[in-house]
């Protein structure tokens, strides 16, 4: 079960997408850097994202995503490590326009809900 000081960590600037008929959170880019800033310590992964543009009230599905494997012989802590460092990486180096709002969607590796 998920410790209640990262939830809340994980839940304090997430972007609900129900409006959107999707079931998940998602962050703003400097939002989605601090989240995992903030968690890198934590036990808890990154499985992996996707990546969607806001427009008018729409949210569109841009195609793009990243993912992190498990290691096959590392520890769980390591996993935990190498999963936010790439996904750290993905979400910093991903482009976008001036005046774009793009949303990062994450998933952990322990439901959040």
């Amino acid at each position: 079960m998920l410790k209640q000081k990262i939830k809340e960590k994980i839940i304090q600037k997430a972007i609900s997408l129900e409006k959107y008929g999707i079931n998940d959170l998602a962050w703003s880019k400097e939002d989605a850097k601090s989240l995992i800033n903030a968690i890198m310590k934590d036990e808890i992964g990154i499985l992996g994202g996707d990546v969607y543009k806001l427009t008018l009230n729409r949210l569109e599905p841009l195609c793009d995503n990243w993912s992190c494997e498990p290691i096959g012989t590392g520890s769980e802590e390591e996993y935990y490590s190498k999963s936010k460092s790439e996904s750290l990486k993905y979400i910093e180096n991903y482009p976008i326009q001036s005046g774009e709002e793009i949303l990062f969607s994450i998933t952990f590796t322990e439901k959040i809900g």
